[in-house]
């Protein structure tokens, strides 16, 4: 764990340490690496609408087990604007953990940025 690199940003795994660890990466840029621990991530995407349209963005990734949470543990993201709309429809959720909506805002700020800034790849671990 490179803690004292002030590009990691584990202000949502400390203390989870030993658990399973969702690293975030914006490829070829100076933005902050999340470090987030799966049970916010699955705080924000459990419950999914089951309307039958389909799912996109992380919603698609977490619940049909691919890309990161697939057997590789390791996807590439090229099409931020799905994820970030995927993260949208979770803003009005109630969550059960009491930082889950600051990892959620980070989460969404953060993709938000990344598009600002022209990151053409995510890549995100399940460590």
């Amino acid at each position: 764990m490179d803690i004292g690199n002030p590009k990691n940003n584990y202000t949502y795994y400390e203390g989870y340490d030993g658990e399973p660890e969702i690293v975030i990466e914006a490829e070829n840029t100076d933005m902050q690496i999340l470090h987030i621990w799966d049970g916010y991530l699955d705080d924000i995407l459990r419950e999914p609408n089951l309307d039958g349209n389909g799912w996109l963005g992380f919603t698609r990734d977490y619940h049909q087990c691919e890309g990161a949470f697939g057997d590789d543990s390791v996807g590439v993201i090229t099409d931020l604007p799905e994820y970030l709309d995927d993260l949208k429809l979770y803003a009005d959720r109630k969550f059960d953990y009491d930082d889950t909506k600051d990892v959620y805002n980070l989460l969404y700020s953060w993709l938000e940025d990344a598009i600002k800034n022209g990151c053409e790849k995510i890549i995100i671990k399940v460590i």
